[in-house]
């Protein structure tokens, strides 16, 4: 009987041995590649658009200095417009308000972000800037769009994830039901790596020159004295620069995983490196699971992703299809230990075109919340296989997912 036990605490001594050498190797890799390492950073799960918006208005409301915020989509609908009247309330205080708005993401008859709607709330006093309006000949701005989600308040926290400014984000779409995302809301010093980009970008559209100093608030480093918390990174891409962060930061959590990788992501649609990384994690025997609606939002990509869930679960993966909502979060969960949100999608826009960041903590306890979070959505999911993929995707996404093999490396 002794011999037992002592073989079984032995089992779990070498398992948390293992995933301690695991988790050393995803940071010297995220080290070795520059991503910048922040110490005592915490992190709170906003598990929807309703938790996003109250939280980050009352944030809002309590704002003394400054609120810097880049979005892919803002649209002038009901949210849209009272989002930005609080914003206007916080420049009655003196609160100095910069947004930077992706153009192409906030054009067409949809968001219907008209001059005469932008030009309204600059009058109230906010900066609102677009990021690469579409011009002739129009191809050299379609690639690179900002897809980040940020809003940066006094220096002290930062909202980041999926979600962007909409009604339907709250409400749904009628054709595909509910919309399934989430937001964080981060505070410590990783707050300064978010702060960087955000000045970087305003810098590159306005040439306006964000002074480190007189955009911190006097007590924005509070935190510094905090012994709590966890280590994080920033991972961001840049086109040009910084292509290839995205990738690697996915690329290493998926070579190093022991024991389990779970996914929550809308577009299955991978470039090589990627697909490959995660095959390879498949065949180590390490358990793969991804959570993701049944209906896309467009066809494009619901019948691409279709083709490659599928390719993926015949490999061993475990796949599960929403049928009550469309899952846009972008989260990874590795061995329990490190976890991921942010805002990069698993397709080739996000990884190879898009600016992106998405925060990786090393934390157990963010790990059980996500795991929570994915464990209630499973629950009312159906698990993709051999048996029932005609029946999920019939036979004409089927092969319109076959003919958009081709052009899949720009999706």
């Amino acid at each position: 009987m002794r011999t037992l036990i002592a073989l079984f605490f032995l089992l779990i001594l070498q398992n948390t041995i293992t995933l301690k050498a695991q988790v050393s190797c995803i940071k010297q890799d995220f080290i070795s590649y520059g991503f910048p390492k922040y110490e005592h950073c915490s992190m709170k799960i906003l598990p929807g658009a309703k938790a996003k918006l109250q939280d980050l208005e009352e944030a809002i409301s309590k704002a003394k200095h400054y609120i810097h915020i880049e979005y892919y989509k803002w649209y002038n609908d009901s949210i849209g417009r009272h989002m930005l009247d609080e914003l206007a309330k916080a420049t009655n205080r003196n609160v100095k308000v910069r947004i930077l708005y992706d153009a192409f993401g906030c054009s067409g008859k949809d968001p219907n972000v008209t001059e005469e709607f932008i030009n309204h709330y600059r009058s109230l006093g906010l900066e609102l800037v677009g990021f690469d309006p579409m011009r002739f000949p129009y191809v050299n701005h379609a690639l690179h769009r900002l897809h980040r989600k940020m809003v940066i308040i006094d220096g002290r926290m930062v909202y980041t994830g999926g979600l962007n400014i909409a009604d339907y984000y709250i409400h749904g779409k009628p054709e595909i039901g509910k919309w399934a995302d989430m937001h964080a809301r981060l505070e410590g010093p990783i707050v300064d790596g978010y702060q960087r980009l955000f000045a970087d970008m305003w810098y590159k559209e306005t040439g306006e020159y964000l002074d480190s100093v007189a955009y911190k608030s006097p007590d924005a480093h509070l935190y510094d004295k905090l012994q709590e918390g966890y280590e994080a990174f920033v991972v961001d891409r840049e086109p040009g620069k910084k292509s290839a962060r995205i990738r690697q930061s996915y690329i290493s959590c998926l070579d190093n995983a022991q024991r389990r990788v779970r996914i929550i992501n809308p577009y299955v649609i991978l470039v090589s490196s990627v697909r490959k990384a995660l095959r390879e994690c498949i065949e180590r025997g390490v358990e793969v699971e991804i959570l993701l609606g049944h209906k896309g939002d467009n066809l494009i990509s619901e019948v691409s992703t279709a083709r490659e869930i599928y390719n993926l679960a015949r490999r061993g993966a475990k796949v599960w299809l929403c049928k009550e909502c469309f899952h846009h979060d972008k989260v990874m969960i590795v061995d329990d230990s490190l976890c991921t949100v942010g805002t990069a999608n698993l397709d080739a826009r996000s990884l190879s075109f898009d600016y992106e960041v998405n925060a990786y903590f090393f934390s157990p306890e963010y790990c059980s919340q996500l795991n929570e979070y994915f464990n209630h959505h499973q629950n009312s999911a159906v698990m993709l296989t051999e048996d029932n993929w005609k029946e999920l995707y019939p036979r004409a996404k089927r092969r319109l997912g076959w003919w958009t093999k081709g052009i899949r490396g720009i999706l």
